[in-house]
């Protein structure tokens, strides 16, 4: 019967449902040639014609009701194709109205029954491996076109969807099927999210979704060994991942689709994600695909607001998510139920920050990095500005410092907000510094023992308990270490800073100079590097902004120098030092007097407290050449600095030595500035509570001064001597002592 199943079917529903017109239409085509073929005689004349009639409506119904019980009989596939076939495919015959109509309904009735999506996939796909945009929209159009019979849209769905899920997760499924079912699911999203979400969304991640936000434990007994229940199996967790990732990844790129599908699961994804890094999980790639096609397609905005819930989600920082993932018996991944709150160590985070990072890294979306690094700044500014939950802070804190190591320049093309919070976080350590100090020095100048303060020891361990959730002195470095690495690596990775940004860090400078006087070496170290690398910017940015082409050369000269001494290898910043020695001996415009040369002054001044002695010394032989050039000048700002007991010793010896340079070069020119000189020297002698080195240095300076030209402090070597002398009465250091005695003997 199969085989004239198309004839019978095509019989029945011309019977059936055909229109009255159908009928006549055809009777006018046919009688005429009928009755041309029989000869005209007088008997037939007298006999009316026979009229051909349509059927009677019960004689329609039983023709009805006859292919209804053909089309019920029939499998389904044989009857797919009998219709198909009645619809026809060429042009040149084209099918009635009212046979198209009543063919799409019965294939309608066909996608209502068991596996009746499959059929007709499979018959309109065929053997393709492939189908073209065109055929998926025809076969999307197909499948999703509501039969007449359906009640209502949802209902139609709630038959068809399950039948599109089965296939969509059976590893059985042609690569072509399951591309046009990915296709139809993107369809079904775009057109009635509600009803996607309700019937495909929640079928696929649900489970997981419901387990991952619920707030109950397990309280039930768990298995004999102890360990918490499974509620999700390694064959759970690997269907909904595949499943998932044939839509995101094997449908069209859509963002409509991505957020309706993972716009609640991204927590939860990543958690398992940093999971699969861990324990080397096989399901690292597939979950890796989900995020990045989300993180890729949404937008940053979106993106960040994810992230965030990542970072600062309160059940995970308090350790009370009831569920977690661990490993399968197969090297796969199960979701075990916990029976009791899970305790945090002290310093344990809620999530691991270097696999963060090498996640933002995997991505390569540099304005995603970018902005969320700047959220990183400023929650770790307001953070401090409350109290807070300490894992947070710490948590941000290894967050900023890992992008900073390990995306660099990435995450920097926003310099004037990187910026201004570092110039922030400079600002609140002034501030800390300056009433710390205000404090010690009111303690210091009290005459009497402040009894007030005297408190319990419980006392005492409830403040430092207080201090140390607020803010405990390692954070405080941290914190300031991070400011001063982000301006020097914004100073090193931008070549050109807008307006704004150099306004910035001009503003930066008054704070970090306060913070040379920090309590930490290391700090004060960093802090002088970082001066130095925002000086010479500055100056290089400003000389770039000069007008005029006279001094093109000097210009580029000077930038260059400055650019090299932002280096970090030695040689290349002794070559820059170089270059300003050579442009200030030639006395060059740029830095021959006023702003350029105070500049120019203040960086050999700052790159002498280096402590490589290969940069220190390059930099005493530019004070030597500073002061060769503008004599008087510099010698009385060198002096200056030599007599500040505020300075360190370290600096206030090399300038001496600078000094001590100048006077071994200068000869009989010495008597020019031989007053600019001597007062310092004088000022420093005077106090006895200087160190011995730096008395033992002004003592060498004058000793020199008097052997290259005596003439010189003739005027005043009867006073000089005296002074010594009287001195030399009371001093008990031997190398003081030793020292004004060759003073004498010069």
């Amino acid at each position: 019967m199969n085989r004239h199943l198309p004839d019978l079917y095509a019989a029945l529903l011309e019977l059936a449902y055909a229109p009255p017109s159908a009928f006549h239409s055809s009777n006018n085509n046919t009688t005429q040639p009928i009755q041309s073929n029989h000869a005209m005689t007088p008997g037939s004349m007298m006999v009316p014609p026979k009229q051909n009639t349509s059927l009677t409506k019960e004689e329609r119904d039983k023709c009805a009701r006859m292919f209804m019980w053909l089309f019920e009989k029939s499998d389904l596939p044989t009857a797919m194709e009998s219709l198909m076939s009645l619809l026809g495919t060429s042009p040149l015959h084209p099918v009635p109205n009212w046979l198209r109509v009543i063919c799409g309904r019965f294939l309608s009735r066909i996608l209502l029954k068991p596996k009746g999506v499959y059929i007709v996939l499979e018959f309109t796909i065929g053997h393709s491996d492939e189908l073209q945009l065109a055929q998926l929209e025809s076969i999307a159009k197909l499948i999703l076109s509501v039969p007449q019979q359906a009640t209502s849209i949802e209902s139609y769905y709630a038959i068809i969807i399950p039948q599109l899920l089965e296939l969509l997760k059976s590893e059985h499924t042609p690569p072509a099927t399951s591309q046009a079912v990915t296709f139809i699911v993107g369809r079904i999203i775009a057109k009635h999210a509600s009803l996607a979400e309700k019937y495909i969304v929640d079928n696929i991640v649900g489970p997981l979704l419901n387990a991952w936000n619920g707030r109950d434990y397990d309280q039930e007994s768990g298995s004999e060994s102890g360990m918490d229940r499974v509620i999700l199996s390694e064959q759970d967790m690997m269907s909904m991942l595949t499943t998932l990732h044939k839509v995101m990844v094997g449908g069209e790129p859509s963002s409509t689709v991505i957020q309706t599908f993972l716009s609640s699961s991204i927590p939860c994804l990543y958690h398992l994600y940093e999971f699969t890094v861990q324990s080397k999980s096989g399901l690292r790639e597939i979950v890796l695909d989900l995020l990045t096609t989300y993180f890729r397609i949404t937008t940053n905005s979106d993106a960040i607001q994810e992230l965030k819930r990542v970072l600062l989600d309160k059940v995970d920082l308090s350790g009370a998510r009831v569920v977690y993932f661990a490993p399968g018996p197969t090297g796969g991944v199960v979701l075990r139920w916990r029976k009791k709150p899970r305790q945090l160590a002290g310093n344990e985070l809620p999530i691991n920050p270097n696999t963060l990072v090498q996640f933002l890294q995997t991505l390569d979306t540099p304005d995603l990095s970018g902005d969320f690094f700047v959220f990183l700044l400023n929650e770790y500014s307001s953070l401090q500005a409350r109290t807070t939950d300490p894992k947070i802070v710490l948590l941000t804190l290894h967050l900023i410092m890992g992008m900073l190591d390990s995306l660099g320049p990435t995450i920097l093309n926003k310099p004037a907000q990187i910026i201004s919070f570092a110039a922030n976080i400079a600002n609140d350590h002034v501030d800390r510094m300056t009433v710390k100090n205000t404090q010690t020095s009111q303690s210091s100048n009290s005459k009497y023992p402040d009894i007030m303060n005297i408190v319990s020891e419980e006392q005492r361990e409830a403040i430092e308990e207080i201090h140390d959730d607020a803010f405990s002195l390692d954070e405080d470095i941290e914190s300031l270490i991070l400011a001063i690495n982000l301006l020097r690596a914004v100073i090193h990775e931008n070549d050109e800073l807008d307006d704004q940004s150099v306004r910035l860090l001009e503003s930066t400078l008054e704070p970090l100079k306060k913070l040379e006087k920090y309590p930490m070496e290391l700090v004060q170290e960093s802090v002088n590097e970082l001066i130095l690398a925002v000086t010479s910017r500055l100056s290089s940015q400003k000389v770039s902004g000069m007008k005029g082409s006279s001094m093109e050369e000097s210009k580029e000269k000077y930038r260059n120098a400055m650019k090299s001494l932002r280096d970090d290898l030695l040689p290349i910043r002794a070559h820059g030092m170089g270059i300003l020695r050579e442009m200030v001996l030639a006395k060059d415009p740029l830095v021959s007097s006023g702003e350029g040369l105070n500049e120019v002054l203040d960086i050999f001044v700052r790159l002498i407290q280096d402590e490589d002695s290969y940069i220190y010394l390059n930099a005493v032989k530019g004070l030597s050449a500073l002061t060769d050039a503008y004599g008087n000048e510099i010698i009385r700002k060198l002096g200056a600095i030599y007599s500040d007991d505020k300075q360190k010793l370290d600096n206030r010896l090399r300038v001496g030595e600078a000094l001590l340079q100048t006077i071994q070069r200068s000869g009989d020119a010495l008597g020019k500035y031989v007053h600019a000189l001597v007062e310092p020297l004088e000022k420093t002698l005077s106090r006895r509570q200087e160190d011995v080195y730096l008395r033992v240095s002004a003592l060498s300076i004058l000793s020199m001064a008097c052997q290259t030209y005596p003439t010189a402090l003739s005027y005043q070597m009867g006073e000089l001597v005296d002074w010594v002398l009287n001195i030399l009465e009371i001093e008990k250091s031997a190398e003081v002592r030793r020292g004004k005695s060759e003073f004498i003997m010069t």
